[in-house]
């Protein structure tokens, strides 16, 4: 066997120091759950802010204008006397707000509306009834009689003849009451004749005193001041306008909150890290990349996760790479580090343990025995592949067909083995797995791993399926090293040290290419009959 060459080394927990920006989350407070989905959501709630203050510019151009008009009744109780004994008069208390309260019932009546209402063309009574309000004004001694109209002039004409009408009514009513007192004081003083002239000459006082109420002098009302003006109410043009865009932002931040619970699929890194709180090791950013070149921001990304798991360690250190969901960028992660390493002058195995989507071999160019790794003598270099152009990359990518459960239940009694073997030829063994949030195939490599890298890219992985994830892994005692977020935001390389301009943007995931002309190399490893 060649002489082995310095391992690449790793470790199982994340040190901060080696890369500060790259962090473990982000507090994002109370409203961080809001903000996010208006991030996510912006189209929506965008639309239904217009649509809120569209709908309130057609409301106030339709709505019915209001106006109020006050007419002024003066409220003035008395202390009371003899003569007034028996009448519906209001005299002093000690609650004068009680006593407004009472003026204002006394005032209010029905009969107010019919008087009313024939002194006021195009009004009906039940139209006064519904229009006029009569209450007790503050704490002052005023009963307010107040009108609502759809114009100015209807509103004050309103007031203007309600007022007189309830000073009318209770005029009325009170001569009537006074006929009959005043018809017995004079009976009762024409049966003392000359007997008593100072019970007569009082009795004759207090029927001076109710012939001046029936005649029209009312001891507790009178009308203070006509309605003059009228005010517009309800909410002004503006006030409608702002509450529009509150009552939209809170009906559109919510739909979109709706929406973002609604969605399974994780939006961004900051969703990631609140469903599964682990450090974000390196960001992998989507580039256009032409034939047989790495872009240098792909190259950099890789280097960031490798300086971060390089560390003393004891042994030839095994990285597994698995995801929460398909189509996360787990396998393209696991070929592009193995090409870092690669790249580095370390000898690196990369195993496809994906058995029931290998994608590696068909990305890389080779294909590999599976027969020969399950076999009862276990020889891994009997499967090993050199990588096209790469003799420094053995791969092990096969194409199992029909019925997988005997490779996988093989695959777990001999992954030790096969590892342990992998770590003799190798500086560094990559493993590709099956996505951990679908199915448990993965579960048969995290107890061996040195660090188990959880991919994820945001707007693909599954929130349930992250979930999955992280329960499985909390249940074997496995906590992942980090994060690798494909497509992430936050690092860029571009401008720096003469990477400027090599981003180009592409929706596709950069992989390992094979040399132009498309042939295949493959090698058995030297070092295979030295193995056990």
């Amino acid at each position: 066997m060649s002489e082995k060459r310095p391992a690449y080394t790793a470790r199982r927990t994340f040190v901060a120091a080696s890369t500060p920006s790259l962090t473990t989350g982000r507090a994002e407070g109370a409203f961080g759950p809001y903000w996010r989905a208006v991030r996510h959501h912006p189209l929506l709630v965008g639309l239904v802010l217009l649509a809120t203050i569209a709908a309130s510019v057609v409301w106030l151009e339709r709505r019915t204008p209001s106006f109020d008009s006050t007419a002024q009744i003066l409220v003035t109780p008395t202390a009371g006397d003899a003569a007034t004994a028996g009448l519906p008069i209001l005299t002093d208390s000690v609650d004068p707000t009680r006593t407004l309260q009472t003026a204002a019932t006394i005032l209010d009546s029905p009969k107010a509306a019919v008087v009313a209402a024939r002194n006021l063309p195009g009004w009906s009574v039940g139209r006064l009834l519904n229009a006029v309000r009569v209450s007790a004004q503050g704490d002052s001694n005023v009963v307010a009689v107040t009108a609502t109209s759809d114009s100015e002039a209807s509103a004050i004409a309103a007031a203007n003849a309600y007022a007189p009408a309830t000073l009318e009514v209770r005029g009325d009513s009170l001569k009537q009451q006074v006929d009959a007192q005043v018809a017995g004081l004079r009976a009762r003083r024409e049966a003392l004749g000359d007997a008593d002239p100072t019970t007569s000459a009082n009795l004759a006082a207090s029927i001076a005193e109710l012939e001046t109420i029936r005649d029209g002098r009312d001891p507790n009302f009178s009308l203070l001041q006509s309605a003059t003006g009228a005010q517009e109410t309800g909410a002004s043009k503006k006030l409608v306008v702002i509450l529009a865009l509150i009552g939209g932002a809170v009906i559109g931040v919510g739909a979109a909150l709706l929406l973002e619970q609604l969605d399974r699929r994780m939006r961004d890194e900051d969703a990631l890290v609140e469903v599964y709180p682990l450090p974000v090791l390196t960001r992998v950013p989507v580039v256009r990349r032409r034939k047989g070149e790495t872009p240098p921001q792909l190259r950099e990304a890789f280097r960031t996760l490798q300086v971060q798991l390089d560390n003393e360690h004891d042994r030839t250190p095994v990285v597994m790479f698995t995801s929460a969901s398909v189509g996360d960028g787990k396998t393209t992660s696991a070929i592009e580090f193995a090409s870092s390493l690669v790249a580095s002058g370390l000898r690196v195995v990369l195993l496809d343990l994906d058995l029931r989507k290998p994608d590696i071999g068909a990305r890389i160019g080779v294909r590999s025995d599976v027969l020969s790794l399950f076999g009862s003598n276990v020889r891994l270099t009997d499967s090993l592949v050199e990588a096209p152009g790469r003799p420094d990359l053995l791969v092990f990518s096969a194409q199992p067909s029909g019925d997988i459960s005997p490779m996988l239940a093989a695959l777990s009694r001999q992954l030790p083995e096969l590892l342990a073997q992998a770590r003799e030829i190798a500086d560094c063994v990559v493993v590709d797995t099956a996505p951990l949030g679908r199915v448990s195939d993965a579960l048969r490599v995290v107890t061996v791993a040195d660090d188990v890298l959880l991919v994820a890219r945001p707007g693909n992985t599954d929130r349930n399926d992250l979930q999955v994830a992280r329960e499985l892994l909390e249940h074997m005692g496995v906590t992942p090293t980090g994060l690798v977020v494909v497509g992430g935001s936050g690092t860029s390389y571009g401008g720096y040290y003469g990477y400027a301009g090599d981003g180009r943007g592409d929706k596709q995931l950069p992989t390992l290419s094979p040399p132009a002309d498309g042939g295949q190399r493959a090698r058995r490893r030297d070092e295979a009959d030295a193995l056990p």
